[in-house]
């Protein structure tokens, strides 16, 4: 079951990404110069039902701003502070989760989700406690760029 909604997970991020960004994104191997150093911005959104979970979303604070400015229509030097850009990416990991949650609930798991949440800093990771499942997705994204979707799960 866990493969499948990875699956699931990973469809809705290309999804999303293509429909309010315009950016082609492939799974890559995830390396450890993707997560490490430098200001990185993790929205999350989590899910209450039959399963339960949190995904989180974390990109570069400049990939961040790049993809504030094309889901707001406007040239990143217009962006002001960091209030643009957290709404931006608390509502990208929104539409990917209700994505992912529109695919649960059609396989009959009934879920609500959360409000999103943001986390601003530098080598920070996402770790699982015991009683979870934790997989973590790498996007390339525009060829350039790292998007990285860490999901945790327990099954009720």
């Amino acid at each position: 079951m866990i493969d499948e909604l990875e699956g699931i997970l990973q469809s809705a991020v290309c999804r999303v990404l293509r429909t309010m960004l315009n950016f082609d994104a492939h799974v890559v191997p995830l390396g450890k110069d993707v997560v490490s150093g430098g200001a990185h911005i993790a929205s999350s959104v989590g899910f209450i039902g039959k399963m339960t979970g949190v995904v989180y979303v974390y990109v570069s604070e400049p990939f961040a701003r790049r993809m504030t400015g094309r889901l707001l229509g406007l040239a990143e030097k217009d962006l002001e502070g960091e209030e643009m850009v957290n709404d931006a990416m608390g509502e990208l990991a929104n539409m990917i989760v209700g994505n992912f949650k529109s695919a649960l609930v059609e396989r009959g798991l009934s879920c609500v989700l959360t409000i999103p949440s943001i986390v601003r800093g530098t080598h920070f990771s996402i770790e699982a406690v015991s009683s979870t499942t934790r997989r973590v997705l790498c996007f390339r994204c525009d060829d350039s760029h790292h998007l990285v979707v860490a999901t945790l799960i327990k099954l009720s």
